[in-house]
Parts: C-alpha cells; structure tokens; sequence
C-alpha cells in the first residue's frame, strides 16, 4: 500500500481510501482468476471491505467501470431436443384389487365407546364423545395452570 493511499483517519478511527486506490484494487478483483481474499490480505485492508469496493465499482460509484470488468449477463440456456426419450427411472406397476369393500374388516369396533384420553404429568383426562366443551374447557385450563 502506497503512503498516498488513505487520505485521513476518521474520528472513529478508520481509515479513508482516495477513491483511486479502491478503483485499482475494485479493477484488480474482478480479474479473472484473482483471488479477492489474497489481493485483501496483500493490500492490508479487510476482505470484505474489498467485496463492497467490487461492487461498488461494478456499479458505477468509482467512474464508469472498464468494458471488460462489467459482468455482463449469461443467457438463459438453450433448450436441447433429445433424439430419444430418456430411460424411465422407475415404472409404474398396475393396480389389482384384491378385495371388494364388502369383504374389507372395520378398522375398530363400532360399538366400543368413541373418545380420547390426554395425558399429562399430573392426571390423565378421558373425554368422551358426547362431553360438554365448556366443561371440557374449564378442566383443560384448570390442568394448564397447574404447571
């Protein structure tokens, strides 16, 4: 870094970069192959400092960008035709029923009591199908505040 190159520290004790220095390091970043990280590390100046001043030049900030260093947008890809189909992954097996829904077991006891049970670290409530849901509203609150 040139002793030209930060114009005065600031009250809060950071440095202030002529605009110049930063084009040359923002024109050096967007070189191909370049490696931001090591022209940072080379120049003394934090990495993500010299990302901003990249932007910032891409942008326009520091002048107009050089032609080539603009990143100019990559077309959509064109879409290719296949000679022939790609081979299929999986396939898809017929459906054969086995059973017709008269045959089909009920899944529970239709006459057995309908209802759930919640259980909690200090009581298990059972509630029927046919509870009050005010009542069942007052219990589930009461059993909130008790934890």
């Amino acid at each position: 870094m040139a002793s030209g190159d930060v114009r005065r520290v600031s009250r809060k004790g950071r440095p202030n970069y002529a605009v110049e220095f930063k084009r040359a390091l923002a024109m050096k970043a967007c070189e191909a192959g370049v490696s931001v990280a090591r022209l940072a590390l080379e120049n003394r100046i934090n990495a993500n400092l010299l990302f901003k001043w990249r932007r910032q030049y891409r942008a326009g900030l520091f002048g107009e960008p050089l032609a080539k260093h603009v990143v100019a947008e990559v077309p959509a890809p064109k879409p290719v035709a296949l000679s022939k189909p790609a081979p299929a992954a999986f396939q898809l097996l017929p459906v054969v029923e086995s059973m017709s829904a008269t045959d089909a077991v009920p899944l529970r006891d239709r006459s057995a009591p309908r209802g759930i049970e919640v259980v909690f670290a200090c009581a298990t409530v059972r509630v029927a199908a046919d509870a009050d849901p005010a009542l069942l509203r007052v219990v589930l609150d009461c059993l909130a505040r008790r934890r």
